[in-house]
């Protein structure tokens, strides 16, 4: 059976300025979603039609010739979480048409997606055994506490908000406080290895070249498609990995293992670098 088509999707990873370090904007996404329900997520989705036809001004660099990505983002972090980087005022009134389908950006002209504003930060496919496939891109904004003082969750897609450090995410996602996708905690995880290099660290690095499409052992990493509370065993294997074919191998860990409920990323039996379990 050939695996199902991975659909464009976008999401952007919001970092404001914390007393203790940049934190990390996290929208929990609705119980009755067939996507991971209840995961602690990024504000994104798919890359719809008009998307590809929104004004924008600037360039995210690595996404030549594939700007409808990051005019997603923008629209998909006003629409789930009420932030809008761009030119204009969208106002409330719009958020609901969005999110109710009865029009799109297309039909405001006057609002343009500011592509200045997002890098190219990390970029993750569904693994071909899952039912249900994205081909994401994961972009990074940095913004005042002004600009999301009145960030929220929109109630329909996501339903509660919080403020994290990175590495505070990845911490309570271990005190299984937060539920989170195998790729929002890699991202999650790399993230606050970079900014412990230094606040503008995440500037110097390069758009990914390559993207990364994991291989499932063990069962689906989604709870929907379970259909069950998670069980150990579960594997997501990273390119790199020598049960994974890719010729790009990822940096760092090639796997990431489920232990007691919660993700960790390790390394292949063999490999150096520590392991989990």
């Amino acid at each position: 059976m050939s695996p199902a088509p991975a659909r464009p999707a976008a999401t952007v990873l919001i970092l404001r300025p914390g007393d203790a370090g940049p934190e990390l904007l996290l929208l929990r996404r609705s119980g009755r979603s067939g996507f991971f329900p209840d995961a602690w997520v990024f504000p994104g989705g798919r890359v719809e039609e008009a998307d590809h036809s929104h004004p924008f001004v600037g360039a995210c660099p690595g996404l030549d010739g594939a700007s409808a990505w990051a005019v997603a983002a923008v629209r998909e972090t006003f629409e789930e979480a009420g932030v809008w980087l761009g030119q204009g005022l969208p106002g409330p009134d719009l958020r609901a048409a969005l999110l109710a389908g009865s029009t799109t950006l297309a039909d405001r002209p006057d609002l343009v997606a500011d592509l200045d504003r997002v890098r190219f930060f990390a970029w993750w496919i569904t693994p071909e055994e899952e039912p249900r496939r994205y081909d994401t891109r994961f972009l990074l904004t940095r913004v005042s506490r002004e600009e999301v003082a009145g960030a929220s969750p929109c109630q329909i897609e996501t339903v509660q908000t919080r403020w994290l450090r990175p590495e505070d995410a990845v911490a309570l996602h271990h005190q299984r406080e937060l539920f989170l996708a195998p790729p929002t905690y890699r991202v999650l995880e790399e993230l606050a290895e970079t900014l412990a290099r230094g606040p503008d660290a995440v500037d110097a690095l390069p758009p990914p070249a390559h993207p990364i499409q994991p291989r499932l052992v063990g069962g689906s990493a989604n709870p929907a498609t379970r259909g069950e509370a998670a069980a150990d065993g579960i594997a997501v294997l990273l390119p790199g990995d020598p049960e994974h074919p890719s010729p790009h191998p990822v940096t760092g860990p090639t796997r990431i293992v489920l232990v007691d409920g919660a993700w960790h990323s390790a390394w292949a039996p063999g490999a150096d670098g520590p392991r989990v379990g």
